[in-house]
Parts: structure tokens; C-alpha cells; sequence
């Protein structure tokens, strides 16, 4: 289910199970905009933010089961959850401490999906140092080859005395100096 689908479900059972008469009334009691809500019904807004469903839920007393609002589970109601609950240990004590352990749980997953995404950016940045490295000696290979091709070329015209290339001046005066014999 999407966010938007849960959303209006969580309304639609407010409206058919509480005293509210309708969408709008949850809306307000809640401290949503009631505007927003009928945008989300006709289909203007795709999507809600889980922090909108939670003030919701924490409106009316947190009837909700957190994880059945991130889409996780299929018990929609936190009263349908306890009975689930077999050892005592795990028997939920009250909603609050349910809605403090699915904060938590949601905060730890955000954590996990940030250095995943921070791991992936790292591998990222090492490809990129990896394809400069490699750019880098090529640019180094080919200067190189430049050096010895103007090295030939020079040898071959007789412009290169080992060492050092002959300036186009000095050729000159050597030319000049033969000349004036």
C-alpha cells in the first residue's frame, strides 16, 4: 500500500469508529489541514509524510500500529497487536511505549539507509580517484611519447646535440660562421 492509501484508510476507520462525521472533522482534530486531506483525496497529492500519519495517530490515542503505517505489517490496530503478543516480555504495556520503540526503530533504519547511501558515495569517489589516476598517467605516457617523437624529429634534422635541443639562434650562427670561410 502507499502512504497516501494508508492515510486514508487510518481516516476512513477514525470517521467509521469514532465520533467524528467525517474527514474533514479528523483533519481538525488532528491539527491537519483539511484542505490537504481533500487533496489527497482527489489524487492532487501522490503522497503523505509519515510524520503527517503519526501526528494523526497520536491524536486519537494511538490506534495505529506504527509498523502497519511504514507499510511493514498487516495488523492495522494496536489493539489487534497485543493479543500477538505471546511472551509478556514482548506484550506491549501501553501505546506510547510502542510508538517510542516504532520511532526508534524507523530512526535506526533512516541510520542504516544514510550509510548505505554514504558507503555508495564513498565507492563513487574512489571509481572517480581511480579514472583521474588512471587519466593522469596517460596524459603522463603521451607527454612522454611527445618528448621522444620532437627527439627523433630533431636528431633526424640534425637539430639535437645530446642532451639538449639546438635553438633555432644557434643554428643560425653556426650556419653564419661556415659562410664567412
Amino acid at each position: 500500500m502507499t502512504t497516501t492509501e494508508i492515510f486514508l484508510k487510518m481516516v476512513y476507520w477514525l470517521v467509521d469508529n469514532t465520533e467524528m462525521k467525517n474527514p474533514t472533522a479528523v483533519a481538525r482534530k488532528a491539527g491537519i489541514n483539511a484542505a490537504n486531506v481533500t487533496k489527497i483525496k482527489t489524487g492532487k497529492n501522490k503522497s503523505v509524510q509519515y510524520e503527517t500519519m503519526v501526528k494523526l495517530n497520536n491524536a486519537f490515542g494511538n490506534v495505529f500500529n506504527p509498523e502497519w503505517m511504514r507499510g511493514e505489517s498487516d495488523v492495522m490496530l494496536m489493539a489487534d497487536v497485543a493479543p500477538l503478543c505471546s511472551d509478556k516480555q514482548n506484550s506491549f504495556p501501553n501505546n506510547a511505549s510502542v510508538t517510542i520503540t516504532a520511532l526508534l526503530a524507523a530512526k535506526d533504519e533512516t541510520i542504516a539507509a544514510l550509510r548505505s547511501q554514504l558507503a555508495a558515495k564513498d565507492d563513487v569517489i574512489a571509481a572517480k580517484d581511480g579514472i583521474i589516476s588512471t587519466k593522469d598517467k596517460l596524459i603522463d605516457t603521451l607527454q612522454q611519447q611527445i618528448d621522444d617523437l620532437r627527439m627523433q624529429v630533431a636528431s633526424e634534422k640534425g637539430f639535437h646535440t645530446p642532451g639538449r635541443f639546438r635553438s633555432a639562434a644557434a643554428e643560425r650562427s653556426d650556419t653564419s660562421a661556415y659562410s664567412r670561410k
